[in-house]
This record gives structure tokens, C-alpha cells and sequence, in this order.
């Protein structure tokens, strides 16, 4: 990879039509998950993520915008941004731009010319893809700094997901006029790189200090090769966890930090002494045996082989019985193909978290030192306890609200993704007085 101060070069994902994807097979019966398992490559997986990104409805296809009015500038474009130059450390990224665009952003209101109109609208994205596609890779030369007026949202997703998961969130977004949208994949986890996760310190601090630095000095390299001075950080679950990192340790970097239903707020008061009595000293040894050992989902969905998609086909159709089956299809296959890549920060999550999801250095304790607004929003039926943020913004010095999106869980974004496309392009909006 080369860059320069006017380019940064993406291994960019573009889509033809020459050959035609097949939607993603059934993945019910066990014929069909060792066929999964058996096909499985970096370009089935690269393939798993554009069916998502193909209901968008200006996602680039050889350079064309698909399914959107003639005189659309919004064009979507994904692709791995090589952090060191050397290839070994690569974070998938989707960038949606609106070069071309008329406004002003003046006090926090959008200004428009040409009469245009702009609103949060119901279908910002199609229940599936808008035309059959294949994937080719190409190199693209994306405008790696935005000009003043432009500002940046940064979507950072959670545990075991990718950026894929949000692809019922960025119509919307994107729509707001003035703003560039970029969504990426942590190292080590989704499409990016997959690099050893070593952590070579004893103690749980150091561990979880290097832990943490293994994500967000990447994240802050990502933004220098970007050259993004300021952005809106959002962040969901284990992705909200280490974006709260980030405002701290780069305060200067973030105006105003989202967290979606973030991981590690409120302290363990105590111990383990709830969870042991609540499953019995046995298993709870079992278990803390297990999760210090790093016996991660993923792992044993690894470990089943032919039967692994199998076993993702039965949480997403669980989890996700509100989708379209296409959609609960597709999910599956993209959820499948980036958790049977080779481990990494997956890893992470013994580092960060205590048996029974406590943070083993929590953010009730750090949170008070940002210095940017904050807005917390959580599903109505989240398993995440939102008081525990309630509690934390007593003490915040900044501005903060606590949002909660009703007929939603922890995928918040997934299970109404109308409402929370408003609640964010809300923040978006709002003028930044820190």
C-alpha cells in the first residue's frame, strides 16, 4: 500500500454483475452446514458481507451507484486500510461519502442549497439485495482527508460481530447532509486482520492496559492514515467498552462519544461471590477455568468443524426470529464466516471481563475523566442494565443523556433500527458546546 496527503489506497470491494451471487444457501440440515463449512474461504466471506452492504441503496458497483435518483452523490465503498504498510495489520473498512453534495452547517442546523430536502426516512435500506452481484476486488483511491465543513461519524461494532451488522443503519446515517460515514472492523475480529493476540503481562491491570492498547492505538492509527482531526465515536457493547477507552486516552480526537449498550460499566461490588452461589462453586470453577483458558464461542464453533454453522445457525435464528428469513439467511452466513476465521481479539474478552461480564477495571471509575458529550442508548429489553449509566453520568463533567429505544435489545440498532437511526442522526445534529 502507498499514500500520499491527498489519497489513501483501500484494497476496495466494487461489485459487477457480470457474474451473478447466489443468495445465501439454507443453512438448515446437516448436509447443508458441512457444505458451508467445506466451502468456506476469504471470498465466500468478502461475498457474506456484500449480500448485507448490497441493500444499501448507492453501494458502488464498478464505479455506478445502484437503485438510487440520477443525481445521487452518495456513493458506499468497503476495503481493508493497511495500518503499518506491510500488510500484516489491515482494517476492513467501509467509507460512505457524499463528495458533491450542496450544505453549510451553521450552530449545529443544516443549511442546504438547491432547495433540497433532507429527512430520517422508514426504508433506508431494501429486506434484500437490490440486484445480484459478485465481488471483485480493485484498488480505490478514497479522499483520506475531508474538507473542514465535513464531519465523521465512527461506527465501531461489538462482540463477535462486524461492520455488517449495521447495515440497517447507514441509509440513514449517511443521509445527514455534511457528514461522512466510516464503520470499521477491529483488529482482529470481523474481515481485518488477524493478527497473534499476545499479551505478555502477569497482572490483571497490565492485561487489561495492553489489552485495551491493542485495539485503540490501532483505532488511533486508522484515524491519522485518515487524517480525521475530529469525530462523533460510536461504539456498541465490547466496541462501546474500548470507544470510551479511546475519548479517554485521545480526548482531543472525539466531540461527542456514543455508546450503544456498552460492556464494563458498573463494578463487580461483590466479587465473584454472586455468580458462585448462583451456579454452585462447581460450576462456577468450571466455567472460570474455561474463560481464563481462552475457550471463546468462536473457538468451539471452530472446533465443531462441518457442524459449526450449525451451531451460528442456531443462535441467529433465535436471536434474530424478527428478521426476514432472508435476512436471519445472510446474517448467518456473514456471522459464520467471520467467527471461523482464525482467532484473535476474540481473545480480548477475558482480558477485559470477569466471569459473569464485569469489567475487571471498570468504566464507572474512568468515565468521569472524559471530556466530550456523552449519550447512552440501550434497548428497551437490553440485558445490559442501563441504571448503570444512569449512575456513572452523576458524576460525568460533560454532558450526557441516557437513552432508551423501545421494542429493542442488545442489538439495538438491529431490532429497530428506525428509532435508533433517529436517536443517532439526533446527536449528529446537536451542536458540541465542550
Amino acid at each position: 500500500m502507498t499514500t500520499n496527503s491527498d489519497s489513501l489506497l483501500l484494497n476496495t470491494t466494487t461489485l459487477s454483475t457480470q457474474v451473478l451471487i447466489p443468495p445465501a444457501p439454507s443453512p438448515n440440515g446437516h448436509f447443508a452446514s458441512i457444505k458451508h463449512w467445506y466451502s468456506r474461504s476469504e471470498r465466500t466471506s468478502e461475498t457474506a458481507e456484500a449480500r448485507l452492504l448490497s441493500r444499501l441503496q448507492f453501494f458502488s458497483i464498478g464505479g455506478k451507484t445502484v437503485a438510487t435518483p440520477k443525481d445521487s452523490k452518495t456513493v458506499a465503498r468497503v476495503g481493508l486500510v493497511d495500518l503499518d504498510g506491510d500488510g500484516k495489520r489491515m482494517i476492513n473498512t467501509l467509507v460512505i461519502d457524499q463528495s458533491g453534495n450542496d450544505f453549510a452547517i451553521e450552530n449545529g442546523k443544516v443549511t442546504q442549497a438547491k432547495n433540497q430536502s433532507w429527512t430520517v426516512n422508514d426504508i433506508g435500506y431494501s429486506p434484500i439485495s437490490q440486484t445480484q452481484l459478485s465481488v471483485q476486488s480493485d484498488t480505490t483511491a478514497i479522499n483520506d482527508k475531508p474538507p473542514s465543513s465535513i464531519k465523521n461519524l465512527v461506527i465501531c461494532h461489538g462482540y463477535g460481530a462486524g461492520l455488517g451488522f449495521f447495515y440497517r443503519n447507514y441509509h440513514d446515517l449517511s443521509q445527514v447532509p455534511g457528514w461522512r460515514i466510516y464503520s470499521i472492523d477491529w483488529l482482529g475480529m470481523g474481515r481485518s486482520s488477524r493478527p497473534k493476540f499476545t499479551i505478555k503481562s502477569h497482572t490483571f491491570d497490565e492485561s487489561v492496559e495492553e489489552t485495551e492498547n491493542f485495539f485503540v492505538d490501532s483505532l488511533e492509527k486508522w484515524r491519522q492514515l485518515h487524517k480525521i482531526e475530529k469525530m462523533t465515536l460510536l461504539g456498541h457493547s465490547l466496541g462501546g467498552y474500548f470507544a470510551a477507552v479511546y475519548a479517554l486516552k485521545y480526548p482531543d480526537r472525539v466531540e461527542r462519544l456514543i455508546l450503544v449498550s456498552p460492556v464494563g460499566i458498573p463494578a463487580n461490588l461483590n466479587g465473584p461471590e454472586t455468580l458462585r452461589n448462583r451456579i454452585g462453586r462447581t460450576m462456577f470453577n468450571i466455567i472460570t477455568k474455561l474463560w481464563d483458558g481462552d475457550i471463546t464461542p468462536q473457538l468451539i464453533m471452530r472446533w465443531a468443524g462441518p457442524f459449526g454453522p450449525s451451531l451460528v445457525n442456531r443462535y441467529t435464528t433465535r436471536r434474530f426470529a424478527n428478521l426476514d428469513e432472508q435476512d436471519q439467511f445472510d446474517l448467518h452466513d456473514y456471522l459464520y464466516h467471520i467467527s471461523s476465521a482464525p482467532g484473535s481479539g476474540e481473545f480480548a474478552l477475558s482480558r477485559i471481563l470477569a466471569p459473569g461480564a464485569f469489567a475487571r477495571k471498570p468504566l464507572i471509575n474512568r468515565l468521569p475523566n472524559l471530556k466530550m458529550p456523552t449519550t447512552f442508548l440501550y434497548g428497551q429489553h437490553d440485558w445490559m442494565d442501563y441504571r448503570a449509566a444512569v449512575e456513572a453520568s452523576k458524576n460525568m463533567k460533560v454532558p450526557t443523556k441516557v437513552i432508551t429505544i423501545q421494542d429493542a435489545g442488545h442489538h439495538l440498532y438491529l431490532d429497530n433500527p428506525i428509532e435508533f437511526n433517529k436517536a443517532v442522526v439526533a446527536e449528529m445534529l446537536e451542536k458540541s458546546d465542550v
